[in-house]
């Protein structure tokens, strides 16, 4: 239909206005009498787009066909320029119909209806257009900048993840859907948005060779129903894993060429419900969810990373506070008692100098003991430290711990009873096992009273988690105990110090590195201790029958 439509009408030229587009060969002319209420013509195409003859659909009645209708636009002028003559009624309305065959469409209406001067309607003339893929392909648009506002919104990642489910659920049925994210750091596959109706494993796990890791592999959208499952299983490309669905989708989320994780649907009950059109359409979307997604990882990362590192400089100041604090007391000694020597030489006695070389000596052990533990404490923080796990047996750790600590014992006039069931063998890394016991042991001498005995005692437990055997180890000293609060601190990671019994010094890392390295070890580590009545420090670690 062109752009300038000339008719004649009651033996008039009139001339239609261009509101119609021209050469646009997916509309189709239809002409309508009103007066006889039946179409005069209508062009092969509108046949093919609703089903019906002309003479079939002069008998239906085109009414009755629609299932809902929007008017869009409509305006009217003179037709003679004459107000209160004939005139034209241009119009634009949208159908939502049924078709012959029993579709439904979506159907575009342009038409020009001619008036009499009564106000009779004559004629009308119209293009009809199925519009459902361009709805369609606008609808896309929508949801595509919906999730893209999203992404820059104060939606955090899971309220992300619920609003991409819902905008895919205005696409197709979505009832078992997840997201997957690979973690390359860690090489795990984690499933941070998960909801299905049969399996309930959201846990991360390793790459293996299910559906999900083929799509993460080969970086392309699959669709899968059970014959192509069976073909990729033949070949070796993937494994069940979980339950199997007859018709599975995923669809690879990249930025820039790099896969970043998969998006999922599937259906446990009907193999039809997703198809390559589907397939299409989640194409489409993918890259701005891609977007979307590592935009908010970036996001939630950073401020991870903001309270990480506010959390590593308020420790920071508390460490230099306390290590700036507690340093002093073995320096002083060590000072002291080295200027003693060194002034008074001659004026001492052997026992006197034997006694302050002695006090030069705990005072450089001490001094050792914490810049060590302050070594070991900032390999932690940058994660880089070694561990170098091998058999270790458990005695020659505590007596080697003990060894290193006998003038405090002496000094305090300690007792050290040691009581092992059996010689245990440990698979753990032997440098950090030495640090675990000779820490404990210190805290243990540092807050028991002159005279008091220290327990150390081994024996075999079974672990009702795993169902395997330990070797549960406790130290338990008669001193003044932990108060509520400062185990409150101690299992919170806080890092303080407190003066032993007789005000000993200490850096508060003891404690700090003793749960990190028995966490490292695969250990775990307990304390039980009431204000007043002494400790008991319990860890249990893998022990191995040889």
């Amino acid at each position: 239909m062109s752009a300038n439509i000339s008719k004649n009408l009651d033996n008039k030229a009139i001339s239609l206005p261009s509101y119609f587009p021209a050469n646009e060969s997916d509309q189709v002319f239809y002409n309508y009498d009103c007066k006889s209420d039946s179409y005069k013509f209508i062009a092969p195409g509108v046949t093919q787009l609703l089903g019906y003859s002309l003479g079939e659909l002069n008998e239906q009645k085109f009414e009755k066909l629609i299932i809902s209708e929007r008017e869009e636009f409509k305006t009217k002028y003179p037709l003679n320029g004459n107000p209160d003559g004939a005139y034209i009624e241009e119009k634009l309305t949208i159908y939502f119909v049924e078709t012959k065959n029993g579709d439904n469409k979506w159907i575009e209406d342009k038409s020009i209806s001619i008036y009499d001067s009564d106000s009779n309607k004559t004629t009308r003339m119209g293009l009809l257009r199925d519009i459902g893929e361009k709805l369609h392909e606008e609808k896309l648009k929508q949801i595509i900048l919906e999730i893209l506002e999203a992404a820059n919104s104060e939606k955090n990642l899971g309220e992300l993840f619920r609003f991409i489910h819902s905008s895919i659920k205005k696409l197709m049925k979505a009832d078992n859907f997840y997201i997957a994210y690979y973690k390359r750091d860690s090489d795990l596959l984690t499933f941070p948005y998960f909801v299905d109706e049969v399996d309930n494993d959201s846990s991360s796990k390793k790459l293996g060779k299910g559906l999900t890791e083929y799509v993460l592999r080969t970086g392309k959208s699959a669709l899968i129903d059970l014959k192509k499952d069976e073909a990729l299983r033949k070949k070796g490309e993937i494994e069940l894993i979980g339950p199997q669905s007859p018709i599975w989708l995923g669809i690879p989320l990249k930025i820039k060429e790099k896969t970043i994780g998969v998006l999922v649907v599937q259906d446990y009950a009907d193999a039809s419900t997703y198809t390559p059109a589907h397939q299409q359409i989640l194409d489409v979307i993918s890259y701005p969810i891609s977007r979307a997604i590592e935009r908010k990882i970036v996001e939630e990362e950073r401020k991870e990373m903001i309270v990480k590192l506010k959390e590593m400089n308020t420790s920071k100041d508390r460490l230099f506070s306390l290590i700036s604090h507690d340093l002093r007391s073995p320096f002083n000694s060590l000072l002291g008692f080295a200027e003693i020597l060194r002034t008074d030489f001659d004026n001492l006695t052997h026992r006197d100098i034997k006694e302050y070389i002695n006090v030069i000596n705990d005072s450089s052990n001490t001094l050792f003991e914490m810049t060590n533990n302050l070594l070991h404490y900032s390999r932690l923080q940058l994660n880089k430290y070694d561990y170098i796990p091998k058999k270790v047996l458990l005695n020659e750790v505590i007596n080697e711990a003990t060894e290193s600590l006998k003038y405090r014992i002496q000094k305090k006039k300690a007792s050290i009873r040691i009581e092992l069931k059996q010689n245990y063998t440990l698979v753990a890394d032997e440098e950090m096992l030495i640090s675990i016991f000779r820490n404990i042991i210190s805290n243990a001498l540092k807050f028991s009273h002159k005279q008091s005995t220290i327990n150390i005692f081994a024996e075999e437990a079974l672990d009702h988690v795993s169902n395997a055997l330990t070797a549960q180890i406790s130290i338990t000293d008669e001193g003044i105990g932990i108060s509520e609060e400062n185990q409150i601190l101690i299992n919170s990671g806080v890092m303080f110090s407190t003066q032993g019994t007789e005000k000993e010094p200490g850096s508060g890392l003891g404690l700090l590195l003793t749960k990190k390295y028995v966490s490292i070890n695969k250990g775990k580590f307990e304390i039980i201790s009431f204000d007043g009545q002494g400790t008991t420090v319990v860890i249990t670690f893998p022990s191995l029958k040889i």
